[in-house]
């Protein structure tokens, strides 16, 4: 037993080198492809940028696609997490808070997001894979809640995947310009405001408020 305990350690060791090693290469592609597209990167570009031979970097990955689905997939569990928050969705303050969680983790790894972004938007399998089909769990729930405040009358009848795809669209449309790179990430007082915002359309349109 305490042969293998010996043994493992090491190799815990080797694996977290690997982890970090593996974690860098991503950083510098994800940098070289916001900039420069997937295209118009090489591997070479990337074993530069973290100074590696390029033999080096392919005992990490095996090629330059390898990379990209590493980026993308970690976006992927990044949008899986939100599931917890979306569980909470009840009333007018979780959901202001559901909107801001959701801009705090899409502005947290900027460089990413960029990169699935805008591979997404010229690669269908990578808008399939990686975007919608993550993203409907999101939309399924945000359809319920606006189901069921519609039920109650709290909401005027529309419909709710529609609505749901707007609220999406307009969180990210918002957020356009930061992940464009043209302004800065807002702070977490003006990401709340911002979500406040949102919400407040949703629940209370553009009409004036009477009296």
């Amino acid at each position: 037993m305490m042969e293998e305990k010996i043994i493992s350690h090491p190799e815990a060791r080797r694996n977290r080198r690997v982890q970090r090693q593996r974690k860098v290469i991503m950083d510098a592609a994800a940098d070289l492809f916001a900039r420069s597209g997937y295209q118009g990167t090489s591997i070479k570009d990337i074993a530069a940028a973290v100074d590696l031979g390029e033999s080096t970097l392919y005992g990490y990955f095996p090629g330059k696609q390898e990379i990209l689905l590493a980026i993308l997939t970690q976006q992927v569990e990044l949008v899986d997490s939100l599931l917890v928050h979306l569980n909470d969705l009840e009333d007018r303050p979780s959901f202001v808070n559901l909107i801001d969680v959701i801009m705090e983790k899409i502005t947290s790894n900027l460089v990413y997001n960029r990169v699935m972004f805008a591979e997404a938007w010229l690669n269908d399998e990578v808008l399939q894979m990686f975007v919608i089909t993550r993203w409907l769990p999101v939309m399924n729930i945000l359809q319920k809640f606006i189901s069921e405040k519609t039920s109650t009358g709290l909401f005027r009848p529309i419909n709710p995947q529609l609505a749901a795809r707007m609220i999406i669209a307009t969180f990210i449309g918002a957020l356009l310009p930061v992940l464009r790179g043209i302004e800065p990430p807002p702070t977490p007082r003006q990401r709340h405001i911002l979500s406040e915002n949102i919400v407040e359309l949703l629940f209370e349109g553009l009409t004036a408020r009477k009296g």
